[in-house]
């Protein structure tokens, strides 16, 4: 026995079994991640020589790896490691690997399998109608917004217990979905889909490292690429299982294949925003039935369904004076709408960037060509809405702002001159210096009753801020 080999006989059964275990995790995630390249050769004695073990554990380490498809194993040879068309790409090892060496592309291959077969699953369920699968998915679905909306959810430590709950019932949710399709094929499928669940909860949480900042999930660079989850689930993701649930419930398979839909697209930045997507949910609206909802959701879940499918969102100006934290603001409520944003100070021309760093303060003159161009950006909004920072401090300015979309919501950031000013004076490489904030509040003319719009203060947590304004939105399309 060589100084690195392990004594079978010092160990359980179960304890080399894990060993071995162990030896394959390491040796499948340093072949994913490119390691060990393709057609490099593992021998036996390597693996033993690598790990410290058995030769029948490096033997059956290399077997595993083989029957996943990972290495091709020949005698005399020993294993050769293949490229990833010769991968069983839907082996739960192979899948964990890949999530944990390149969650992105993983996470993006995983979501487009459910894509192709979530919708058409729903339908299935909604066309067979079992009692069985009705009864467990309208149950799921009412404990996932239950859960959801439980305060402690977005509670780092305090709410592992609810986040874990919630995992396995979503989980459960999609396994029967699937097993209601009566498609054996689809249901073999249910694994993947709910690796990609899990995923996302467990590891990719927006909420995992923060306890008393709770931070939005970060929008991918990709406006279809698949977003971190969110500290709370969002409402309109719970909503959309909701009416999966009861869409297969009273069988109606065009809205529960539109649910499905529209279940998926809320978690790609910018999809739930496409037109397609919408068009599709508004006619699964027109079949599904309001009044098979539980009395107590048919109001919440119809205040949902016309935050998404009602055709134009207003623009939202984010207005105040320097170090309000507009852009703070204004990225964050985009990222929560799923929606453009844009920096206002960007569209002022190069002469007016000078005055202001040089000290001097804009007149109604400079600061025209600056709004014009923010108008114009305004005008040419997408259809889902857009974000925008501009200090807009008089009423005249916001006009301007109007002209060219009349229902432009503006969101003011108000605190003390004092507080901005402070806050300007420790920001570092901006070009608006601290001394001109007092002339900022000489300028500044507050919204009006008669202006649509809203006050915040600038002071609270952005995450609170940024709820009071989806509060705010969320009314005002209800009103419409």
């Amino acid at each position: 026995m060589t100084g690195h080999e392990v004594d079978p006989t010092e160990g359980s059964e179960d304890a080399l079994r894990a060993s071995t275990a162990k030896v394959v995790e390491q040796l499948g995630c340093h072949i994913v991640e490119g390691g060990k390249p393709r057609d490099q050769h593992l021998t036996v004695d390597a693996v033993m020589q690598e790990f410290g073990i058995t030769r029948p554990m490096a033997r059956e380490a290399l077997q595993t790896l083989h029957q996943k498809g990972l290495v091709n194993l020949k005698p005399r040879i020993g294993a050769t490691v293949q490229a990833l068309d010769r991968w069983d790409l839907l082996d739960r090892d192979v899948i964990a690997w890949r999530l944990e060496v390149a969650p992105d592309s993983q996470m993006r291959s995983l979501t487009e399998l459910r894509e192709v077969i979530e919708p058409r699953a729903a339908r299935l369920a909604a066309l067979s109608r079992s009692a069985d699968i009705c009864h467990d998915l309208t149950t799921h679905a009412r404990t996932l917004l239950a859960l959801s909306e439980d305060p402690d959810f977005a509670r780092p430590r305090q709410g592992a217990g609810i986040r874990q709950r919630f995992r396995d019932v979503d989980a459960a949710f999609h396994r029967t979905l699937l097993a209601g399709s009566r498609n054996e094929l689809f249901w073999r499928l249910s694994h993947p889909v709910v690796m990609a669940l899990n995923h996302r909860i467990d590891r990719d949480w927006a909420g995992s490292h923060q306890e008393t900042v709770i931070t939005p999930a970060r929008a991918a660079g990709s406006t279809d690429a698949v977003l971190s989850y969110p500290t709370r689930p969002q409402p309109i993701a719970m909503w959309l299982h909701m009416g999966l649930a009861y869409a297969v419930d009273q069988g109606r398979e065009t809205a529960a294949e539109a649910f499905a839909e529209a279940v998926l697209a809320e978690i790609r930045s910018g999809r739930l925003q496409d037109p397609v997507v919408r068009d599709r949910l508004r006619a699964g609206l027109e079949q599904f039935d309001v009044n098979g909802l539980p009395a107590a959701h048919r109001t919440g879940f119809q205040d949902a369904m016309a935050t998404v499918v009602h055709a134009r969102r207003s623009p939202v100006v984010v207005m105040g004076v320097s170090g309000c934290g507009k852009s703070t603001v204004g990225r964050y409520l985009a990222d929560s709408l799923r929606v453009p944003f844009e920096e206002g100070d960007d569209f002022h021309p190069r002469g007016n960037l000078e005055r202001l760093e040089s000290g001097a303060r804009l007149d109604d003159r400079s600061r025209s060509p600056w709004l014009a161009a923010i108008a114009g950006r305004i005008r040419t909004a997408p259809e889902e809405g857009i974000v925008i920072t501009c200090s807009a401090l008089r009423r005249i300015y916001r006009e301007m702002l109007r002209v060219a979309r009349p229902d432009t919501f503006f969101v003011h950031l108000t605190l003390s001159q004092e507080q901005a000013a402070a806050r300007v004076a420790g920001r570092q490489s901006h070009f608006m210096p601290a001394s001109l904030v007092a002339s900022q509040f000489e300028d500044l003319e507050p919204l009006e009753d008669d202006e649509a719009g809203m006050t915040a203060d600038a002071t609270l947590p952005v995450e609170r801020i940024v709820a009071e304004i989806q509060t705010e939105l969320a009314g005002r399309l209800r009103g419409h």
